[in-house]
């Protein structure tokens, strides 16, 4: 996870890699969804002869052929990757600039600390008169930088709210209402980079959760998700490290 020394904390979390990985994961699965009903029920008719519960068992496992809410996820995960990345943007931008404060307010604590220094070795009225005007000019200067910086903060915690407000359209637009998922692999694999987020993983979770298809013959799930992803990402919010403002 990207450290953000300036801020002291990362107001848009995510991976935006970690995102377009689950939309080409969505996509593969909603394309191999799509052509498993075909598939089983041309099996189903090479095998009309076949007689049996096990027979009873395999023509009622032919999944539906809809996958449009796995369709109209996707332009809901690509809307997020832009406004992830834009905050990524943002997020870098405002770190910089809290650096540069930090180093700000270093400096002018440090003059501030040798004007005080300066003042307590005063050896006439004359010296310390002149020493105290320059301790109140560096108190000035310290106060100055603690709130530009205090500033930079302010906005890097505006962001992180409005981060997570997007977030949170993106797990109600995700959220069909369906029962929690199981722990089927197309679910891990579609929902598992988005693991640090349940609310979202949930949501994408749902959109592949008993009663949107019919259960599939075993081993169809698995081939919906045949290219598992190779890492894990998070798309909202982690852990947030306590703001430090020294």
């Amino acid at each position: 996870m990207v450290t953000y020394r300036g801020l002291g904390f990362d107001p848009a979390p995510g991976s935006v890699d970690a995102v377009a990985q689950t939309i080409t994961q969505l996509r593969a699965a909603a394309d191999a969804l799509a052509s498993v009903g075909p598939a089983v029920r041309t099996a189903a008719r090479h095998t009309a002869a076949w007689e049996g519960a096990a027979a009873d068992a395999f023509r009622a496992q032919v999944p539906a052929e809809d996958v449009s809410r796995l369709r109209d996820a996707l332009p809901v995960l690509e809307q997020w990757a832009e406004t992830l990345a834009a905050n990524k943007r943002r997020t870098e931008d405002l770190d910089a600039r809290a650096l540069r404060a930090r180093r700000a307010l270093d400096d002018a604590r440090d003059a501030l600390q040798d004007r005080q220094n300066t003042l307590d070795l005063a050896a006439t009225p004359a010296a310390a008169a002149s020493a105290s005007v320059d301790v109140a000019a560096a108190t000035d200067r310290v106060a100055t930088a603690e709130s530009a910086l205090r500033e930079v903060l302010a906005e890097a915690r505006d962001l992180e709210r409005a981060h997570q407000r997007a977030a949170d359209d993106v797990a109600a637009a995700l959220d069909t209402g369906a029962e929690p998922a199981d722990d089927r692999q197309a679910i891990r694999a579609l929902a598992g980079v988005l693991n640090r987020s349940s609310r979202v993983s949930a949501s994408l979770a749902a959109l592949v959760a008993p009663g949107t298809f019919a259960t599939p013959p075993a081993g169809v799930m698995a081939v919906a998700a045949a290219q598992p992803l190779r890492g894990t990402g998070e798309l909202m919010v982690l852990g947030e490290t306590p703001l430090s403002e020294s």
